[in-house]
């Protein structure tokens, strides 16, 4: 197989199936606009690039899940929220993390 190294997806590679999109790429030439054939490695290559570049990056390590913890706030605390993150610069996610991290910090089993 020829190594893909450009951007991925490549511009004319079209990523949506339908009924008609099926290929069997064992005894089908299939190839991209740089001439690469387009085999089983590739479209994994594809699969895997595509799964790590959907939604936001880790905060624990590149290509590795960040645990998500999830809690319920008033109107007015979430409206109290957006606005003090607006005025810092930062998304509520963000000050969120660094509120939660500085109570572990002052309140967690090290603090005296």
């Amino acid at each position: 197989m020829t190594e893909y190294r450009g951007d991925w997806p490549p511009d004319d590679v079209d990523l949506t199936l339908d009924d008609a999109s099926d290929v069997d790429l064992e005894t089908e030439a299939v190839y991209d606009r740089r001439g690469n054939r387009i085999d089983q490695a590739y479209v994994d290559a594809a699969v895997d690039h595509v799964r790590r570049s959907v939604g936001r990056p880790s905060l624990s390590a590149p290509g590795e899940w960040s645990p998500q913890v999830t809690f319920r706030l008033t109107a007015e605390e979430k409206a109290a929220a957006r606005a003090l993150a607006e005025r810092q610069g930062k998304t509520v996610s963000q000050l969120a993390r660094e509120a939660f991290a500085q109570y572990i910090h002052d309140h967690g089993d090290h603090a005296a």
